[in-house]
């Protein structure tokens, strides 16, 4: 196979004299009848002079970025100079043969006969362009295509191994490369466009042939001929197979109008059997386009993701227009700035069959329409910023309801209020203001009999703050309710809650703990002692066992205190472990993110426990190298293996090659995330990949050390087949595990 050439920087052959006239009206410039000529043609000239040299500048950048094998940036070079210069031949002759060198000839015929139609027939250079077309076309004659001689799977394999831009370059190479694109359904079935400006435009060239290929588009351009090429295709139906479309923030705010609004929602009406799930958002005030919109160009829509800086009221639309409620949505996922309860009360008419709502941007009186007329909703994000997990992957199928609820409507034609709720997972982060205690209770009480997942954020509640309650001015009167109530949750299985500043609710999340629960974490406890007497007490089998921001208790400025009580805890779990070697249920993860007191003493004792497989140790100050050494050493002396393991933000004093050591000994670890190890080295995570022989899963963030592209090529020419792999020098989600625990970012890596 013959490699190309580079561009060459001569290519072409211009006229810059500046015409002799010129100079003659110059040494006349004594004459004042000639002075405005004189200014007319100079004029000229320096506009002249100046295409001439941007020209030249881009040309021969256009041959450097061709000599990095950069051709993308090139390609671009040669059409900035077809659009600064339309009637000149330098653009064409050079992105010509910088698409002939590349074994595009298809699109550089083109794009030399363009040239030929614009360039007039007396130029200097004219007769290039002739000549270089012609050598183009002998080319493409006696070209010998490879790929007809291939078998049909290893083309499979070459092409998804290709980029989408290099993938829709493929169809300039040859006919066959293009009838084969053409007709290869799996090559374009996910459309994401996360590529710069000549990709976008490699892809919408080609969307008359595999539009009708596409499952899943994400449009991402700003480019206003790019969206409006996409937007026609929509409208015109070519994307007959469509079921997921995403447009992401700034691409539409940009290029949208009103005329394109109107072929958006063509599109949608021409897809509305196929398109089942929708994600939209828009970054400016004003939304053209309303919830009654999508809801009725979208009948059979499942799935729909609305995201604007209007408050609610502002984009319902006329929902009465819908005539009867929407069917086929389960999954709502709402933000809007702000929103009010009476807003989204008239959505729980007509949609009311909503299984998984996310609610952003809410105030606090949303909290009651949700659980008295939503009466399908299992899984409830509020002011819940991540995207909710699959409720098949997080839910007891054994309890699923498979039959919806119709809604009653009354005489006034609203919904009636719910007796009893169904909701099974409730998710509320650490992004905005608890809600008020009144609401919370009496969602816990409603849904108590279905409640299987908590993840609750305290912290400060709304009259809370509202009240402007300090540490030194606390009103013994907001635990009362709490304190009172008496829940029966008897298929609660996980619960993440981060404790409000008075320790109001945790008492209320202690008593959680009972048969059904098999995931207990505490963030920012305000009682350490309280709680681990509670699991003591309970003597329930946890499965996973987590605490972050764990705070300094008081009176204990050694923490003393806070080290007994992890060892009471741990020397409890080893000793039920040992007694119950039968049980199915058995402490298996621990995580421990952000607590400082966590020392040397407290991991021994947790070594005692040998039914442990997965390990998070983040930010824990009090630990010392040789202590974490230590630990491991008696891990393996007991045959304990470890098979997820989750590092991050250890002390300055901790030896990252001892930890590197110690994580090689595991035989049986097949998970591993480090995160802000900062004297982590690329040939240290290499060396580690080679002696961790069942690594299948990798994650290394923030090790300002560690050259990620180096790293990727490494893992990408092993033999070891990896099932996900995350390499990046910024810690994304360094301070997210309250939102992401150990296992959600083992398991899904979100």
């Amino acid at each position: 196979m013959s490699t190309a050439l580079p561009v060459t920087k001569a290519t072409t052959i211009i006229n810059t004299a500046i015409p002799l006239s010129f100079f003659e009206k110059v040494k006349n410039s004594d004459d004042p009848r000639n002075y405005d000529e004189i200014i007319r043609q100079a004029t000229n000239a320096i506009a002249h002079t100046e295409q001439l040299e941007l020209l030249w500048l881009l040309e021969h950048r256009a041959h450097a970025f061709s000599m990095k094998c950069k051709f993308g940036a090139a390609e671009q070079d040669a059409e900035t100079m077809i659009k600064y210069a339309p009637t000149l031949p330098q653009g064409y002759l050079c992105f010509g043969k910088l698409l002939s060198m590349q074994g595009k000839q298809t699109r550089a015929l083109k794009v030399y006969q363009e040239g030929l139609e614009k360039v007039p027939t007396n130029h200097l250079a004219y007769g290039q362009l002739l000549q270089a077309k012609k050598m183009v076309d002998e080319k493409n004659n006696q070209h010998f295509d490879l790929v007809s001689a291939l078998p049909l799977e290893i083309k499979d394999e070459i092409v998804f191994l290709l980029s989408e831009e290099e993938r829709s370059n493929l169809f300039d190479v040859s006919t066959t490369w293009s009838q084969w694109l053409e007709n290869c359904q799996e090559a374009w079935k996910f459309i994401y466009n996360d590529h710069d400006y000549a990709g976008n435009i490699a892809v919408s060239n080609v969307l008359s042939k595999i539009a009708k290929h596409i499952n899943h588009l994400t449009i991402t351009t700003i480019v206003k001929e790019i969206w409006l090429k996409y937007l026609e295709h929509l409208e015109n139906g070519h994307f007959t197979n469509l079921k997921s479309l995403e447009l992401p923030d700034h691409t539409v705010s940009n290029v949208l109008c009103t005329n394109s609004v109107t072929s958006l929602m063509n599109g949608f009406w021409e897809t509305r059997y196929t398109l089942t799930k929708v994600d939209l958002t828009f970054s400016d005030e004003g939304s053209p386009v309303t919830i009654t919109d999508i809801l009725f160009y979208l009948p059979y829509l499942e799935a729909f993701k609305f995201d604007v800086r209007d408050i609610l009221a502002d984009v319902l639309g006329k929902l009465e227009t819908l005539k009867e409620p929407h069917r086929s949505l389960v999954d709502l996922t709402l933000s809007a700035y702000p929103m009010s309860g009476d807003a989204l009360k008239p959505l729980t008419k007509w949609c009311p069959y909503v299984r998984r709502l996310t609610l952003v941007g809410a105030t606090p009186s949303v909290f009651d329409i949700v659980t008295n007329y939503f009466p399908n909703v299992e899984m409830l994000g509020y002011n819940n910023t991540y995207e909710l997990p699959p409720s098949h992957e997080v839910l007891n199928q054994d309890y699923n309801n498979k039959e919806p609820i119709i809604s009653n409507i009354g005489m006034n034609n609203s919904c009636i209020k719910q007796e009893q709720g169904r909701l099974r997972a409730f998710y509320f982060n650490r992004s905005a203001r608890g809600v008020s205690e009144a609401r919370f209770l009496r969602l816990l009480q409603k849904n108590q009999k279905t409640l299987e997942i908590l993840h609750v954020n305290m912290s400060m509640t709304n009259p809370q703050d509202l009240d402007d309650v300090s540490h030194d001015n606390y009103r013994l009167g907001y635990p009362i309710k709490a304190a009172s109530v008496v829940l029966n949750l008897d298929r609660l299985n996980k619960i993440i809650f981060w404790s409000d500043i008075y320790g109001v609710y945790e008492p209320l999340f202690c008593r959680m703990v009972a048969p059904s629960l098999n995931y207990f974490k505490s963030v920012m406890t305000s009682d350490l002692s309280a709680v681990v007497d509670t699991l003591i007490n309970s003597r329930q089998q946890l499965e996973t066992l987590g605490f972050a921001q764990v705070p300094p208790m008081h009176n204990d400025p050694g923490h003393t205190l806070a080290t007994q009580c992890w060892i009471r805890l741990f020397n409890e779990y080893a000793a039920t472990s040992l007694s119950e070697p039968n049980t199915t249920k058995k402490l298996r993860n621990v995580m421990f993110d952000y607590c400082c007191y966590i020392s040397d003493d407290v991991l021994d004792a947790l070594a005692n426990i040998k039914t442990i497989k997965s390990l998070g140790f983040q930010g824990n100050g009090g630990i010392t190298c040789q202590g974490l050494k230590g630990f491991f050493i008696k891990l393996n002396k007991q045959n304990v293996q470890i098979s997820k393991l989750k590092l991050g933000e250890m002390t300055d004093e901790m030896d990252c090659k001892t930890l590197l050591d110690i994580i090689s000994t595991m035989e049986e670890l097949e998970a591993l995330h480090l995160n802000g190890l900062h004297g982590l080295t690329t040939d240290d995570i290499k060396a580690l990949i080679h002696s961790a022989k069942k690594l299948n899963t990798l994650v290394v963030k923030g090790c300002d050390r560690v050259d990620c592209e180096d790293l990727i090529a490494f893992v990408n020419n092993t033999s070891r087949k990896f099932k996900y792999v995350k390499i990046t020098k910024y810690d994304d989600n360094n301070m997210l595990y309250f939102e992401f625990d150990m296992d959600v970012d083992f398991d899904t890596f979100n």
